[in-house]
């Protein structure tokens, strides 16, 4: 056979390199030409035989297996289907074989067709198990405002706080489930990726049944869901204002604050801080969500932080830290507002303006400025709280290492060769207690690297509405743009691939959410 055809997707350099390689011919043994479909057609024009050949290739995940097939030239012998056969044997490929396929291209190639990637065999794809499911029987905690009749919105009405009485069924868990097994084309198990299961932490006012798989409240009082954690604490209620007739509030539970916060108090809580009035310069602290129905007048001399999430009407010149997210219903200005989540503020009027955001997943608001005020920034996929939570690990690992030397230091001064001084429970003790110490330090040296693991978001957004205003700058990682003129509808993102911060309107089709 002297008149062969391309089938593949290579162009004439790379067929040339093909007949070097496989026929050990030279560019004056061949022609290149095209037929009228723009085929390419190779001549030719040298006396040598060399027979048919094909190159098997399996996929790196097992399930499929491919063939190239190389015709012969002059007088070479062909391929047949029994040879490609062979071939896969030699290999153990034995699963899913596509015999079909494989007579179809030998008697192509037969006819001078060079082809590649054909798919000859193919394995069982393994089914994955699928994430246990939580179910909650109760609204979360993230409601909205009330809307009333007239279609307004009561944002005095937020009713974020789900109370319960004892023997409420809570929160139904679905389990993980294993998922099936599949088959690579050499007949070798392929383990599915087995279903996250999530623990569920039982806090006060929980107990579990069937297997930890209903949870239900032995008590009356308010239930809280957070990064897995169930609890029903009861909640101290301050039914007026906090101010000098109760003094600053420390609370191992829920506090619920029925008027306002006056400047210069404290409120610190284990769990949740719910606020029905106003907050002025004061200081709140909770170890889950805080929630302020009006909303916060200061003039930064105040601070809000929580573990969870932050939920206000509106903020003025406000410091609020959250490692969860921050919701406004209305508007920020003049405040400093972090987040280890996302910012949003989609409610009309939905305004950012002044200040600074720094929010760790995405920043989704209506507008961002206003034509008088627009000189600030906005920064988003950097986590507020990285360098704290590495100086806290740090100083955790010098303390174990100073005890641990202070034990190296006593065992030292012994003969531990000796076996009545391995009796000595003292000796033992610490030689116990090193262990321990060992595991800890092995445990804050995992922690540091989640930590720094963690610090960045992979896909961190600015989202607007409305309109963002020119003057503005927003900072995705350590990069930095200034906004020349206003824009609307827009979303503000990392291009992984050219390293650098782009934008796109939310009205494009080629914008994924």
């Amino acid at each position: 056979m002297n008149l062969l055809k391309n089938y593949t997707n290579k162009n004439e350099t790379e067929l040339a390199k093909i007949f070097d390689k496989r026929y050990g011919l030279d560019l004056n043994d061949f022609i290149f030409s095209r037929d009228e479909d723009e085929r390419i057609l190779v001549k030719i024009v040298t006396d040598i035989n060399v027979d048919g050949d094909a190159e098997l290739e399996i996929s790196s995940d097992g399930l499929k297996a491919t063939v190239d097939f190389y015709p012969p030239i002059n007088e070479g012998e062909p391929l047949t289907s029994e040879k490609i056969m062979s071939i896969l044997q030699e290999e153990d490929v034995t699963v899913n074989i596509h015999k079909d396929s494989i007579e179809n291209a030998v008697k192509q190639c037969s006819e001078g067709g060079i082809l590649e990637k054909v798919i000859v065999a193919e394995g069982v794809e393994p089914i994955h198990g699928k994430n246990s499911q939580i179910m909650l029987n109760f609204d979360p905690v993230k409601s909205k405002p009330k809307i009333l009749k007239n279609g307004s919105v009561d944002y005095k009405n937020i009713d974020n706080i789900r109370i319960v009485n004892e023997g409420d069924l809570l929160l139904t868990k679905k389990p993980a489930t294993a998922g099936v097994r599949g088959l690579s084309v050499k007949n070798q198990e392929i383990p599915p990726e087995p279903g996250v299961d999530t623990d569920i932490s039982v806090g006060e006012g929980v107990r579990v049944e069937k297997d930890g798989t209903e949870f239900f409240a032995v008590t009356d009082g308010c239930v809280t869901f957070g990064r897995n954690t169930l609890e029903v604490s009861p909640v101290y209620v301050v039914r007026g204002n906090i101010d000098y007739s109760t003094g600053n509030i420390v609370f191992n539970g829920s506090v619920h604050v029925k008027n306002d916060v006056l400047s210069d108090f404290k409120i610190k809580a284990e769990k949740d801080i719910y606020i029905d009035g106003i907050c002025q310069d004061a200081h709140l602290e909770a170890g889950g969500n805080i929630i302020i129905k009006l909303g916060i007048k200061g003039d930064l001399k105040g601070s809000v932080k929580a573990v969870g999430d932050v939920f206000l009407g509106y903020a003025e010149g406000a410091n609020i830290e959250a490692k969860g997210n921050i919701d406004i219903q209305k508007y920020a200005y003049h405040s400093n507002l972090k987040t280890g989540g996302r910012l949003e503020a989609t409610k009309e009027p939905g305004v950012i303006a002044g200040g600074s955001v720094v929010a760790f997943e995405e920043a989704r608001i209506v507008q961002a400025g206003t034509s008088g005020n627009s000189k600030f920034i906005i920064n988003v996929g950097t986590k507020f709280y990285f360098a704290q939570e590495m100086d806290a690990l740090k100083k955790t690992q010098l303390k174990y290492e100073e005890n641990k030397a202070k034990i190296d230091e006593f065992l030292g001064s012994v003969d531990l060769k000796k076996k009545e001084v391995l009796a000595n429970p003292k000796v033992r003790q610490l030689i116990t207690m090193r262990k321990q110490i060992d595991a800890k330090i092995a445990d804050v040296e995992k922690s540091m690297q989640k930590l720094i693991k963690e610090a960045y978001h992979p896909k961190p957004k600015l989202k607007v509405t409305g309109t963002l205003f020119g003057g503005l700058n927003v900072q995705i990682y350590r990069e930095k743009v200034a906004v020349r003129e206003n824009q609307k509808n827009v979303v503000y993102y990392f291009d992984d691939k050219y390293q650098q911060i782009k934008f796109i309107s939310l009205e494009d089709q080629d914008w994924q959410e």
